[in-house]
């Protein structure tokens, strides 16, 4: 009899406790691996949010070259990965420059008449320089991250501008060169990688990775929105299948094609893709609604909050995937620029909660000068963080204080 009633008791209350959960998750398909989730913070004040803009902002404002890039070659430090010359310290300097834009363009901070004529002048270097840049060498292929945030500064700049003005128009041209370059970068494997280990060719038989696949995919819907340009069909086509074939049962996007043998390495597990997964998931839901639920996607963002400290323990490490679960600095802020962009996604009953979580972790570790950094890379470092880290920031406080809007809806893709 007692061991009846304590059977019915335990029935009782997992059925309860299914029903609760059903309750609060969002309908859709789960992960395999479940989710240890942290409590909810309290949002940071607004005080906080504005000294952490205003200081993020005069470090840019004050750093920035003549010529209205941000950043140079000179080494910090001791250890530097590796960057054929001329034109991998150009990627470097182009994309830490777009990045610039991007967080300056998406702060509150914005229509600052000393902040416009930073990212003016920015944009300016960008349109002026971006046709000379080119591949870096047989290995290197790292233009590929220059020419997809520079299509994501055009893009966002854009945005707010008249479709017939003459600054629309220039930024339009810049922008559809980099559509152009992003399809002949695209890797004959499919999708796009930055480092190619199997000969040269014109187009590049670069190992693909999950993750730049993801950013390009995520700056092509950008422009599609902004002004109606689209990769080619094909290159499209297989990036998105190859992006969709690197996402495992248990919500991970291994590194790159050959890690697709080897998900059990501990880069490919939930530790090693944190950062990953919130940029790969946010470009599959833009494109192909149904290939992720929104449920997925919230448990992505539950994920790296929660185990986020894999990831700080590899900041400002010098060595790449020298940290715990092959983590390397420069996930940091990669992963929190797309949780900023995953907001948008959000339900009004859980974007506070994500909101929070996101922006306490960028508010403490701003520097003293006003930068964020996560990995020393030559002297970009401050820069691309900065960005990173002020457009994160921006999209928190704008669901946290800014004027509220409605989750973001995705309609099919526009591609052919």
């Amino acid at each position: 009899m007692f061991r009846l009633l304590l059977t019915s008791l335990f029935l009782t209350a997992t059925l309860h406790a299914a029903a609760v959960e059903a309750e609060s998750a969002p309908p859709g398909n789960a992960d395999a691996v479940p989710i240890a989730k942290i409590p909810d913070v309290p949002p940071a004040e607004a005080g906080q949010f504005d000294r952490a803009f205003r200081r993020g902002a005069d470090f840019l404002l004050k750093s920035q070259n003549k010529d209205g890039s941000w950043g140079d070659h000179r080494v910090i430090g001791t250890w530097n990965i590796l960057c054929p010359y001329p034109d991998g310290p150009l990627t470097f300097k182009t994309a830490s420059t777009a990045l610039c834009i991007a967080g300056l363009n998406a702060s509150p901070l914005r229509n600052e008449p000393a902040v416009q004529q930073a990212m003016t002048r920015a944009e300016d270097y960008l349109i002026r320089t971006m046709p000379h840049l080119k591949r870096g060498d047989a290995l290197c292929i790292y233009n590929t991250w220059a020419h997809t945030y520079v299509l994501d500064a055009m893009s966002m700049r854009a945005a707010a501008l008249d479709r017939n003005s003459p600054r629309y128009r220039e930024l339009m041209g810049c922008a559809r060169f980099q559509v152009d370059r992003l399809n002949e970068l695209a890797s004959a494997k499919g999708g796009w990688g930055y480092l190619t280990y199997t000969g040269y060719s014109r187009r590049p038989a670069a190992e693909p990775t999950s993750f730049l696949t993801g950013t390009v995919l995520i700056s092509s819907w950008m422009a599609g929105r902004t002004f109606n340009l689209s990769l080619d069909g094909k290159v499209f086509r297989r990036a998105l299948k190859f992006l969709k074939s690197q996402r495992t049962p248990a919500g991970t996007y291994v590194y790159s094609l050959g890690h697709a043998f080897y998900p059990g390495r501990p880069i490919n597990r939930h530790t090693g893709s944190l950062a990953r997964t919130p940029a790969c998931d946010y470009a599959l839901r833009l494109w192909e609604p149904e290939a992720v639920s929104l449920r997925q996607l919230i448990d992505g963002l539950d994920r790296l909050w929660s185990r986020r400290g894999w990831l700080t323990m590899a900041l400002h490490k010098p060595t790449p995937h020298e940290s715990f679960a092959q983590n390397s600095g420069y996930f940091f802020y990669y992963g929190y620029y797309y949780s900023g962009m995953c907001l948008d996604m959000l339900p009004p009953n859980k974007v506070k909660r994500h909101a929070s979580l996101l922006a306490n972790d960028i508010l403490t570790r701003q520097g003293d000068d006003g930068s964020w950094w996560d990995y020393p890379l030559y002297n970009y470092h401050k820069f691309y963080g900065t960005g990173y880290a002020l457009y994160a920031l921006s999209r928190a406080w704008d669901k946290l204080y800014g004027t509220p809007t409605g989750p973001l809806t995705t309609p099919k893709s526009t591609q052919p």
